[in-house]
């Protein structure tokens, strides 16, 4: 059963240890990195590293192996063929079952592990998307400010940007149910800083709303108490925004080191 859980240990390491890696590994042929490991172990890369390509992370047949996989290449086929390692052999009847229970509630622990650590990747994508809305909104002000023209068509790119982002959030909000907290806190997982997290980005987005009004306003109508509003508005969401991402970022990493150090 321990075979099982640093095979599932490094499967799961890859899903939420791909993100931010160029800089940290170097670059292969203009791809970043990626470091592999089991248990915290790292494995040994051949001539072509693990790296993220397209947005994906690829690893290597190589590095399959070390974890005990048999791989066979059919070079006529241009075929790999892929064998898992077989699972251990059922306890015998004598065996302690309260420790196989433990096993499996390993498993389903780091599994949740995982699972916190791609929540706060996606909050942190979020807080992106909500920075792109952010530097259109300011650069449709910029050339509303400077008496521009194209002020009146950017306003119209800002509110597109803006969009896009709050679908995003709302999309994460309807997945983040009051069962998936539940799930999160039987594992002892605090959900706390999740939700507070989420708050913060949804006041952040309403009053980029606000401030996307506003503008629109002004740009229309060209009165000073619209530009103020727009500016108080978004200073509100700059403000909000900033304190989400830094604790998106903070649980990031807290629970992608977790799941490396299971």
């Amino acid at each position: 059963m321990k075979k099982k859980i640093a095979v599932l240990s490094a499967t799961l390491l890859l899903m939420a240890g791909a993100v931010n890696a160029s800089g940290l590994n170097g670059d292969y042929k203009g791809n970043p990195i990626v470091k592999v490991t089991s248990n915290g172990k790292p494995l040994e890369a051949g001539e072509v590293p693990a790296m993220i390509y397209d947005g994906n992370t690829l690893v290597p047949i190589s590095l399959l192996r070390q974890l005990g996989t048999s791989v066979t290449w059919d070079g006529d086929a241009y075929q790999v063929d892929v064998k898992l390692p077989e699972p251990p052999a059922a306890p015998p009847a004598t065996a302690d079952k309260s420790e196989a229970m433990k096993q499996q509630n390993d498993v389903k622990k780091l599994k949740k592990y995982a699972e916190a650590s791609e929540l706060y990747l996606k909050l942190q994508t979020l807080g992106e998307s909500l920075d792109s809305a952010r530097t259109t909104i300011r650069l449709t002000a910029d050339a509303m400010n400077a008496g521009k023209a194209e002020a009146s068509s950017l306003i119209s790119i800002a509110k597109t940007s803006y969009f896009k982002a709050n679908e995003m959030l709302t999309n994460l909000t309807k997945e983040t149910t009051e069962s998936v907290y539940d799930d999160f806190n039987k594992y002892g997982i605090d959900t706390s800083q999740m939700r507070f997290t989420l708050t913060d980005y949804q006041e952040s987005a309403r009053h980029y709303q606000l401030a996307l009004d506003y503008l629109d306003k002004y740009v229309r109508d060209k009165k000073a108490s619209d530009n103020n509003e727009y500016l108080n508005s978004i200073g509100k969401a700059d403000d909000y925004a900033k304190i989400a991402k830094e604790k998106s970022s903070k649980g990031y990493a807290k629970w992608s080191k977790n799941v490396q150090n299971f």
